[in-house]
């Protein structure tokens, strides 16, 4: 018996269960797929978090490049089925009937199926603002209040990763295997890029120079090129999962560039050198808490701008 044929087998079953228990949940459940495009979190998400929190942004920011540039990495590495064309391609039902899976406008993405690209970048998204709000209630509210507070944010985040996972079995996009995937590598690359410890790199990128920010979008872009060519030598097609979901799709209309394993790829390693150009993060997000009216320490305002914290233009505070 082949092990990961039966597990597509079964959770073919659970998408076909998904399908008939929300026959009439379309607009639910393509609100909760659009919104977890990675798409969405850099044209809209995004920008809107940096009109009211730079740090926070940045974050996100970088965090969405990572977990995109990774799970266009892992799919090329896994080669794994997306449920609309694996049920017409598989031998594993034999002579017998297919199940009939219904295909939607979100259905025909083009990339391999593992991990979920939705549910990775949203966990890793969704993840950065659950820390920031914990952070920020550091000294406002009391232990017993934080950690209601951290109860209550991680029940909804898990709510939310069900939601988005459920929504990519109801378009027949993802496997059930390949949504716990995303979600795994979801965590750990927002974890990886912003928690604080000698573990995580979250400092490191932070305070990087602009030259060594330069050179890690020039290595992403290496790594890029490296991974298509490999795959071009050991005789496997990069475009093959493009090339069934031409060929499986009831409407090539449905079929677009933007899920695409290149099209990802240019998007995260351009939007690596723009955090590049911005570099040393850490600086920048300095300055701008302090435009913005924050309190941080005196040597991160005060000094920066030119203007000791104690005194203005030599003469001291209050005359």
């Amino acid at each position: 018996m082949n092990v990961s044929e039966e597990i597509r087998r079964l959770g073919t079953a659970g998408i076909k269960s998904i399908q008939t228990t929300f026959p009439r949940s379309d607009s639910f459940f393509f609100s909760i797929s659009r919104f977890a495009d990675p798409l969405y979190s850099f044209t809209l998400i995004i920008p809107l978090a940096a009109g009211m929190h730079t740090v926070l942004a940045t974050d996100m920011m970088m965090v969405s490049v990572m977990a995109e540039w990774s799970n266009t990495l892992l799919k090329w590495m896994l080669m794994d089925h997306r449920p609309f064309w694996w049920v017409q391609e598989t031998t594993v039902y034999g002579k017998g009937l297919r199940p009939a899976l219904r295909q939607t406008p979100l259905t025909c993405e083009t990339g391999p199926g593992s991990p979920s690209g939705h549910v990775q970048g949203a966990s890793a998204l969704m993840y950065v603002v659950l820390q920031h709000v914990l952070r920020a209630s550091k000294g406002r509210l009391s232990d017993g209040r934080r950690r209601y507070l951290a109860m209550t944010l991680w029940m909804l985040y898990m709510i939310l990763m069900v939601l988005v996972g459920a929504s990519r079995l109801y378009t027949a996009t993802h496997f059930p295997h390949q949504t716990l995937l995303g979600l795994v590598a979801g965590v750990a690359t927002a974890w990886l890029f912003v928690d604080e410890g000698q573990c995580t790199l979250t400092e490191r990128w932070r305070s990087a120079s602009r030259p060594k920010m330069l050179l890690a979008s020039v290595v992403m872009i290496a790594v890029s090129f490296g991974a298509y060519w490999l795959q071009r030598l050991m005789g496997v097609d990069p475009q093959w999962s493009v090339r069934l979901a031409f060929k499986w799709c009831e409407r090539p209309e449905w079929i677009h560039v933007n899920t695409t394993p290149l099209f990802s790829l240019v998007r995260d390693c351009g939007s690596m050198f723009g955090i590049a150009l911005a570099a040393p993060n850490n600086t920048r997000a300095s300055r701008d808490v302090c435009v913005q009216g924050s309190q941080p320490a005196p040597a991160q305002c005060g000094d920066r701008h030119g203007v000791h914290p104690v005194t203005h233009a030599g003469v001291p505070d209050g005359g």
